[in-house]
């Protein structure tokens, strides 16, 4: 059911509230205006307000006040002032309009939270938690179509040095930066995330072995050139493991990616390692280092 609602287009929680709505006009043609169905109308406005938006929730708001208010005077024997009707019709859209309000306000600190919860305060990428939600994602994908899926990891050498020399504020800066250069040149569909200290990890869809290398070593030469240009002499060691067939599961996937990174480093830092994995654990390696 939760799954059902999370792809749920706006069009079809707008007919199935506007539906809804109608089911209950109709409950309170039938019973008369001696019984109030106020609360049965809150149902269809919060399901508009939280899985469409505000405005449809303050449609619905309105169009059940104005229902309300029309069933009211056709079925009743003895008419109310005037005065009355318009109290009752105001008092009651009052209380939808603040649902509405509410409501809108919950979603929006939850998506809020849902959101920091999700992004790297630093660099504003995607955190550790997100990275591993995107991974499963595009794993399960893969599986499905067939295609090939890299996963690739950038870690900035002897980064510790210019936290310790410089300080820390430099040391945001340097990362921003690199954040910001993986996230440019990179596609929307790809995932790009701060994984910790100074490590990033990339997901590149749909991404073979060959078109996987070029693209990667056209990003170190951009990080190398922002660096250049910031007069920081920092430099990458990137491990890249392309999957031709899907990996048999998340932590062989990232696995592959952390140990070519760190085999980068133990070569001599500043290069990238790259391997494709064909099938289940038969690895085919390219384990030249790029310079």
């Amino acid at each position: 059911m939760d799954r059902w609602l999370q792809h749920l287009s706006a069009t079809g929680a707008t007919v199935i509230a506007l539906a809804f709505m109608l089911c209950v006009a109709l409950g309170d043609h039938l019973s008369g205006p001696d019984v109030s169905f106020t609360l049965l109308y809150l149902g269809p406005i919060g399901f508009a307000t939280w899985f469409v938006a505000l405005p449809a929730g303050i449609m619905l708001s309105l169009a059940s006040a104005a229902a309300s208010f029309g069933l009211d005077v056709a079925t009743r024997e003895i008419p109310l002032a005037s005065a009355v009707l318009a109290w009752n019709f105001g008092v009651q859209l009052g209380v939808f309009l603040a649902l509405v309000a509410l409501l809108a306000a919950l979603k929006n600190r939850l998506e809020a939270e849902q959101l920091l919860a999700r992004t790297d305060p630093v660099t504003g990428v995607s955190n550790r938690r997100a990275f591993l939600e995107m991974a499963v994602v595009e794993m399960e994908r893969a599986r499905r179509t067939g295609r090939a899926l890299t996963v690739a990891y950038f870690d900035a050498d002897d980064f510790k040095a210019v936290n310790d020399q410089y300080g820390h504020a430099l040391g945001d800066a340097v990362l921003l930066s690199a954040a910001s250069t993986l996230r440019e040149r990179t596609r929307a569909v790809d995932g790009v995330a701060r994984l910790g200290g100074d490590e990033f990890g990339l997901l590149l869809v749909d991404t073979d072995g060959p078109a996987a290398k070029v693209l990667l070593q056209r990003l170190r030469a951009a990080l190398l050139e922002t660096m250049a240009q910031n007069g920081w002499r920092i430099t990458f060691s990137i491990g890249a493991a392309t999957f031709a067939a899907p990996p048999l599961s998340l932590d062989e996937m990232l696995r592959h990616a952390d140990q070519l990174m760190y085999d980068a480093k133990r070569s001599g830092k500043d290069g990238a390692r790259f391997e494709v994995v064909e099938r289940g654990p038969a690895l085919v390696r390219d384990t030249r280092t790029a310079r």
